[in-house]
């Protein structure tokens, strides 16, 4: 458990002069005590509802998750094991056959007694509940536990090389992320327990080498991935609405369940650096800033951290993983109190955090030293945030005489950014967002790109690839979402300005009018010819931090200084003064692109630090991250082999 009570008294301190209202020591124990309680009690009555309803998801999946569920309790011990055996024992048949079996991939999740993403938790249950378990022994009988040995044997021997451990594929997935995390972490725990079974330790698995070379070969790649994210960025999916789900499940199994205690150790530190940054970027749980492959509204990832947090009156809802559920681990103190956060009016403050996401200019994989950035500018009442990217970098393709995007697949899908308005627990988000229509099968990908500076973003669509352009995919119009009931609109002089209240937001379409749909949610622009729009949107936010009202807020923004001509857009705003100049990006053109400019200055995509905000700082490249939310300060050495101030703590009810 990667937990460290450091509270010292009077948790206020004092940041870029300005007070920060945080938890008196005692209440902060008092909400860590709470949460970590109330945590505890969710996931107990989250897994009893699930074994009382019916499985979900239908098939193997959901057989798996329901088994965990009982065996965990310790109750219906007789049907887990039943159920366990028969969706593995079809599948050893068929190998036993010589049956050909489709590769391992979700549309053919059938084939495999787990199906795909429930691998994570059916390598779960063996951890937890064979004979030699360190956790809770005998809960498996023995023919289901040699079954499932024979099962994970039959997929690993195949799916796993010692050559896709080495250390310079630490940043070469195998798939996508969420791919990735489903298949390498199991590839570890596997062979670990194969490695010392007199059945299988000898034997050789398709790649040449045993059980044990593959499993070493493991234990030093998961040694390293911690540090590599916390040096270079944490996530290439960043923010993922559909996929977090699949990713996070696989960081608890290397904390709770590597043999090797170094990888226990730097995955707690690791669980610990994500939720923090998790929380830092949320507002009630519902995370803003840049995001990749993702959309707008409650997704399954809030309601896992909803296990996590428990706030009052949550719902037990049944997820596509038992992981956390069957977990002990719990939240650090300091995502704790970001999470319940009341910022003192006068400090807004900024987030920028370097993001994995660009390709390595020669060989497989990502870049360590990436050229995006996400950044975000929060407030006591809104947060706005955006990818900061170079959308005309390239390189060179495969194909001979044809270039690349720089930014790889899961990077450009579905890019997000935005802004939250924040209010109080009872009143539903509202949010102000892109929107992209998209004309073709495949997600919207390098739809647009934007730039921020503080509380102003804008972003322009890039018009559509051919074979001599490096454009957008599946991209038709871009509009902006007005989502949420409390939110006022006021249309003046072309800007559509938005307000809750307390936060404000004005929205220009800049190269031409704007149309509104049937429901008065989404505004598109007025005038679009899909194969050459280059259609540019300006966001200007505000509140009653920076504005005496919402009517100040227009009446300032209105009299700023804007100027949008074909090539390019400066807008001055303030106070205090900044001057903002962006550029046409023209996908014909792309070397005559130049980076926007912020009073002056160039964007700057390649920062010395990965981890820039007033509760994280971590130099790039680095192995230390340093975490202050108040007087609580820790460092996170992804060096360090131990937490001297803890002893392991076992996994256990």
């Amino acid at each position: 458990m990667a937990l460290w009570i450091g509270l010292t008294a009077g948790l206020t301190t004092t940041a870029s002069g300005a007070e920060e209202a945080f938890l008196s020591s005692s209440d902060a124990a008092a909400l860590l005590t709470k949460t970590h309680q109330a945590s505890s009690e969710l996931r107990e009555r989250t897994l009893r509802k699930a074994i009382a309803s019916k499985t979900w998801p239908p098939g193997a999946w959901g057989d798996i998750l329901w088994a965990l569920s009982a065996l965990y309790l310790d109750e219906q011990k007789d049907e887990a094991n039943e159920r366990l055996l028969f969706r593995t024992e079809s599948y050893n048949d068929a190998h036993r056959k010589g049956e050909e079996l489709s590769a391992f991939q979700p549309e053919e999740a059938r084939e495999t007694p787990w199906a795909y993403f429930g691998l994570t938790d059916y390598v779960r249950t063996l951890y937890l509940f064979r004979a030699r378990s360190p956790h809770f022994p005998g809960r498996l009988n023995p023919k289901t536990e040699a079954a499932m040995m024979e099962a994970l044997w039959h997929w690993v021997k195949t799916d796993s090389t010692v050559s896709g451990a080495a250390l310079e594929n630490l940043l070469v997935p195998l798939g996508t992320e969420n791919h990735d995390l489903t298949r390498r972490p199991n590839h570890y725990l596997v062979t670990s327990l194969l490695k010392e079974d007199p059945l299988y330790c000898n034997k050789v698995l398709q790649d040449g080498h045993i059980a044990a070379e593959h499993a070493a070969a493991y234990a030093d790649y998961f040694q390293n991935w911690p540090r590599q994210r916390a040096a270079h960025g944490l996530w290439i999916e960043l923010g993922s609405d559909t996929y977090q789900k699949y990713s996070w499940p696989a960081l608890f199994n290397l904390h709770e369940l590597a043999p090797d205690p170094v990888i226990r150790h730097r995955f707690g530190l690791l669980l610990d650096l994500a939720f923090i940054e998790e929380a830092q970027i949320s507002i009630r749980g519902r995370r803003g800033g840049g995001r990749s492959r993702a959309g707008y509204g409650k997704n399954g990832f809030e309601s896992y951290k909803d296990l996590l947090y428990a706030p009052e009156k949550s719902p037990s809802r049944i997820h596509h993983s038992r992981v956390i559920e069957t977990s002990r681990y719990q939240l650090p103190i300091a995502a704790i109190m970001l999470h319940h956060q009341a910022f003192s009016p006068d400090y807004p403050f900024i987030i920028r955090n370097r993001v994995l996401g660009e390709l390595k200019a020669t060989g497989a994989g990502y870049a360590a030293d990436s050229a995006l950035v996400n950044y975000a500018f929060r407030t006591p009442h809104y947060l706005l945030g955006s990818t900061l990217q170079n959308p005309s970098m390239t390189l060179p393709h495969a194909d001979a005489g044809t270039a690349a995007l720089k930014y790889g697949g899961m990077s450009r899908q579905n890019r997000w950014c935005g802004m939250l308005f924040d209010a109080s627990r009872k009143q539903k988000i509202c949010a102000v967002y892109p929107i992209i229509e998209q004309t073709r099968g495949g997600r919207p990908q390098h739809a647009y790109w934007t730039v921020q500076h503080k509380s102003v973003l804008l972003l322009q669509r890039i018009a559509p690839e051919n074979r001599i352009r490096m454009g957008s995919y599946s991209t038709g119009k871009v509009g902006i979402r007005f989502d949420g009931e409390a939110l006022q609109i006021i249309e003046d002089e072309g800007w559509i300005f938005a307000s809750n209240t307390h936060a404000f937001v004005g929205v220009k379409f800049l190269d031409g009018g704007y149309s509104w749909d049937e429901k008065r949610e989404v505004a598109w622009p007025a005038e679009f010819v899909h194969a050459t729009d280059t259609s540019r949107i300006l966001l200007h936010a505000g509140d009653l931090t920076s504005c005496a009202s919402f009517d100040d807020f227009r009446k300032k923004v209105l009299g700023n200084h804007l100027i949008a001509t074909p090539e390019r857009v400066v807008y001055d705003f303030g106070p205090p003064a900044d001057r903002m100049v962006a550029h046409l990006l023209d996908v014909d053109n792309l070397d005559d692109f130049t980076l926007p400019e912020i009073n002056g200055t160039p964007v700057h995509l390649r920062p010395a630090m990965t981890w820039q905000s007033p509760f994280l700082q971590g130099t790039l490249g680095a192995s230390k991250v340093t975490v202050t939310v108040g007087s609580h300060k820790r460092v996170l050495d992804f060096n360090s082999k131990k937490d001297k101030r803890l002893n392991p703590v076992p996994i256990d009810r």
